[in-house]
């Protein structure tokens, strides 16, 4: 917690505090199961299951690859292997992105609720 938060902190009132810790910040866990909510849930769920896809295929290119008796068979299974990775790397990225949307977006909610309030008062 930075001084500037310690400073919020205390200018807010008990009714404010209350308000600020029920929508405080989310834990790791949270965000991540916070992704499955929303507008953008059916995308959660398909990339999930696209990522669990996409490594399974990985591994049996990577056994594929260990198992390869020619050079170049090898080399076609190994490239496979990587591709799938990257691509599962990609889908990755892409829900830590959603992740990070999300907290934004829950940050922006809890200022225009501030705001609200201070115009109501």
């Amino acid at each position: 917690m930075t001084d500037l938060d310690r400073q919020i902190e205390q200018a807010l009132d008990e009714e404010d505090r209350a308000l600020f810790e029920k929508f405080g910040e989310q834990g790791l866990f949270s965000q991540l199961f916070g992704v499955y909510d929303g507008k953008m849930r059916f995308f959660a769920v398909f990339a999930t299951i696209l990522t669990f896809v996409l490594f399974l295929g990985a591994a049996y290119c990577g056994w594929k690859f260990y198992i390869a008796g020619a050079a170049i068979e090898a080399a076609r299974w190994g490239a496979g292997a990587v591709m799938l990775m990257v691509m599962v790397g990609f889908l990755k990225i892409w829900f830590w992105m959603r992740m990070e949307t999300n907290r934004m977006l829950r940050e922006i909610k809890r200022v225009e609720l501030q705001l609200a309030r201070l115009q109501s008062k």
